[in-house]
């Protein structure tokens, strides 16, 4: 009885610590499915004219997310909340291909303009796990038009 009992806990060990690693994995393995990213502008607000382009890449440089097309979204006046604005995915991207990445937000002023703000990116997968990247105080103006966020 004590034999079979120690049998029975030793594949059971035995099979989570083969499993285990795997569940894991499969995680890691999950498509982009959405993404998105929501702007709380700060004391300087962006002009109705200035586009804004959003880009998450890969580890290997390569594209996952972008706004496509690339689009102004009217003013951001300040102390306001805009979006969430929907990014276009690259479906064929995997969790572990965007994991170790980096995003870009740029912006194209219409003319003298500098806009503060805090963002939150959001990359849904289809196993229903997220990546969230979120900073505060960031400034953008036409003498600095991009803001770079690492280890998505």
């Amino acid at each position: 009885m004590l034999r079979t009992n120690f049998g029975i806990i030793a594949t059971v060990i035995v099979c989570l610590l083969y499993f285990s690693p795997r569940l894991g994995l499969a995680h890691e393995t999950a498509k982009l499915k959405d993404a998105h990213i929501e702007f709380k502008t700060g004391s300087k607000g962006k002009k109705s004219a200035t586009r804004v382009i959003v880009q998450v890449y890969c580890k290997d440089g390569s594209t996952a997310a972008q706004n496509d097309p690339v689009q102004a979204y009217g003013e951001f006046r300040h102390f306001t909340t805009d979006g969430p604005f929907a990014l276009t995915v690259d479906n064929s991207k995997a969790k572990y291909d965007i994991k170790g990445g980096y995003h870009l937000i740029r912006i194209e002023p219409a003319g003298d303009d500098t806009w503060t703000f805090d963002y939150v990116l959001t990359l849904d997968f289809d196993d229903g796990t997220q990546l969230v990247y979120a900073r505060n105080n960031r400034k953008l103006s036409q003498k600095k038009p991009v803001v770079r966020g690492q280890n998505l």
